[in-house]
């Protein structure tokens, strides 16, 4: 194969561009060295492709697998923690990952269906009757692509991690994920944002079954909270990497401000399903959307809905054996 794309964005970090069968195409993963050791910093999701690119990376920098020492993610998604058991065997590094991914990724595990996931789908509006022989489970959907292994550190929030002697702190950014976390490094001013912060789109931010009930009031919080960090350059999963941190995150409370209108005006004088909304306000194009995307739209409303109902702006109701919600 060509050489993997690495290259240095900072002293002794190193930045890999690992490929993915699925938009995005690419996720960011990160190298960190001081002294002898090294730690990798998220996996890619498991692919030959994706294993070959890292170890030709490692390879390219002079870095043998037994150097790296942790395996430090930012949460539990395919892309980005993926391949953690084939790197923990290969490396011997220690995993850590904040506890709240945990149960996430036994979920991602299962070969069954949740009743209590198809029964929500079904009170939001979900049409599942496309589907015949019902969803997927996440274990037949990600099959060998999802190759996790559990923990052997849980990361608490602002707790100072250590890379040789290099210190970083860790960041808790609950919204996207409920333990989805950045990883900090004061020295050097770089922040390592997952998909925390994006520089050109936003993350998904969905209430599902397992909750939590109000993820998009964590997801701004998170953003007003990193603000508070002295960054000059972030290193997101996806996209290039950028530097003022405090004006991007700005503008992604901003269009969430902006949604959070859209989606109260959706609900005046009439009771409606997230679903619904959904089908309204995002733009789907003129083909008919795969439902999964449609099912992600109306999750990710649902998120804005809830915020809506803790503010006292919305009433959720039951009704026609929906949920829907209304405003007066």
């Amino acid at each position: 194969m060509q050489d993997a794309k690495i290259r240095e964005v900072a002293a002794d970090i190193y930045q890999i561009h690992m490929p993915l069968p699925m938009r995005p195409s690419i996720v960011n993963i990160h190298l960190v060295r001081n002294q002898d050791e090294w730690a990798l910093f998220d996996t890619g999701m498991h692919t030959e492709e994706s294993v070959a690119t890292l170890k030709s990376a490692i390879e390219q920098v002079g870095c043998p697998p037994s150097a790296i020492r942790k395996l430090i993610c930012t949460h539990h998604h395919a892309d980005h923690f993926g391949t953690s058991r084939t790197y923990k065997e290969m490396t011997g590094a220690e995993v850590y990952l904040n506890p709240l991914e945990q149960q996430r990724v036994e979920r991602m595990q299962s070969n069954l269906p949740s009743p209590e996931a198809m029964e929500f789908f079904r009170a939001h509006g979900i049409p599942l009757d496309e589907f015949p022989n019902g969803l997927p489970s996440p274990a037949s959907h990600f099959g060998n692509r999802y190759m996790p292994v559990m923990p052997d550190h849980p990361i608490e929030d602002g707790e100072t991690l250590h890379v040789g002697d290099r210190a970083l702190q860790a960041v808790w950014t609950p919204g996207h994920t409920p333990g989805h976390c950045c990883f900090y490094f004061p020295h050097d001013k770089v922040m390592i944002a997952g998909d925390h912060l994006l520089p050109k789109i936003t993350p998904h931010v969905g209430v599902y079954y397992s909750g939590p009930q109000n993820p998009l009031q964590d997801f701004i919080r998170s953003h007003e909270k990193i603000q508070e960090l002295d960054v000059e350059l972030v290193l997101p999963a996806h996209g290039g990497n950028f530097k003022d941190h405090r004006y991007r995150a700005k503008q992604i409370i901003q269009h969430h401000v902006y949604r959070l209108k859209e989606i109260h005006d959706q609900t005046h004088g009439r009771s409606i399903t997230a679903f619904d909304i959904a089908l309204n306000i995002f733009d789907f194009g003129k083909e008919k959307p795969p439902i999964f995307h449609v099912m992600a739209a109306a999750f990710e409303t649902l998120s804005h809905l809830h915020l809506l109902m803790y503010e006292g702006k919305v009433e959720r109701l039951h009704e026609d054996g929906y949920i829907k919600f209304v405003s007066h």
